[in-house]
């Protein structure tokens, strides 16, 4: 069952208003500003939107890449060509162009990212969408600035929202992102079941939804003894398990390709998938091992095999 957290509505209700703000701006302001300036709003009003839509929907749909950017750069251009229409067809265009792009940028990053990165992202992008409808007064202004006093009114805004922002994270944050009211319930299955023997012949390597970590991330094998190492994904995107310079032999007695540039182990699960791989390690050491997909071991999917 799919869970809509507050979190979620908190930021989409913020995109909604700053979009209908947008537009409610766009027509009081559209004789006061230039073609120039009113490029300016729309880009940044649809790239700003396209991008936070584009977080939001791609962390929420991680695993879906097609459907996250569907549904962002939808809002992304919408929003674009709304905050655009009252001021011609160039804003428009423009307004349209960079909602594509940022639903279409903020999508893959999402996709990429933790869910504690997100929120702070999401926060970043939310304050600078918001902060956006500051540009309709700031552009439209016709005397010129003698002070730099003038620049504490926007500044003090900015820190405003962000800090309403940042005490907006904290709304039902467990909840945000779980797609699957049921993975509290199997992390702390797997959690209680992860005093197993992990010199066993058969290891089973777990990834939880919405978390960039392997359990257990510490095996010990015997060298010159038969293993079978299972990657349980219960996660909805895709991860695998890779390991450069390690000297192994699988079950249909091919020795890995130890000394190349290429990894001699490889393995992958879709997501809500296993797949196993038994070998027999030849050589002793450390090895680390990491999920090779874009972002993934930078966010912590990293491992060590020990080989005795």
């Amino acid at each position: 069952m799919i869970i809509l957290g507050i979190y979620q509505l908190f930021v989409l209700t913020t995109i909604a208003s700053s979009a209908i703000a947008a537009i409610i701006l766009s027509i009081k302001f559209r004789h006061k500003l230039s073609k120039m300036q009113a490029m300016v709003i729309t880009m940044a009003m649809g790239m700003n939107i396209g991008l936070t839509a584009g977080v939001l929907f791609g962390t929420y749909y991680q695993g879906d890449l097609y459907t996250s950017t569907l549904v962002s750069a939808g809002i992304g251009v919408i929003a674009g060509l709304a905050s655009g229409i009252a001021f011609g067809i160039l804003p428009s265009l423009e307004g349209f162009m960079s909602g594509l792009m940022g639903g279409m940028m903020g999508a893959m990053l999402g996709e990429m990212v933790s869910q504690n990165q997100a929120f702070t992202m999401l926060n970043i992008l939310l304050t600078l969408t918001t902060s956006s409808l500051l540009l309709y007064n700031i552009l439209s202004a016709k005397s010129s600035i003698d002070e730099k006093r003038w620049f504490l009114k926007p500044v003090l805004t900015f820190v405003l929202l962000f800090s309403f922002l940042y005490f907006g994270n904290q709304l039902d944050k467990s909840k945000a992102f779980s797609n699957f009211s049921s993975s509290q319930a199997g992390q702390d299955h797997s959690e209680h079941g992860n005093t197993k023997n992990l010199n066993a012949n058969e290891i089973v390597l777990t990834v939880h939804p919405s978390k960039f970590s392997y359990d257990p991330s510490e095996i010990t094998l015997k060298k010159d003894k038969e293993a079978s190492l299972i990657l349980k994904n219960l996660d909805n995107t895709d991860h695998d398990i890779e390991i450069k310079e390690i000297a192994i032999k699988t079950e249909n007695n091919q020795h890995g390709n130890h000394g190349t540039a290429q990894a001699d182990f490889h393995l992958h699960a879709s997501g809500k998938s296993e797949a196993t791989l038994t070998f027999t390690p030849l050589k002793s050491g450390v090895f680390e091992f990491y999920c090779s997909i874009p972002g993934h071991k930078e966010n912590g999917m990293i491992g060590t095999i020990t080989v005795n």
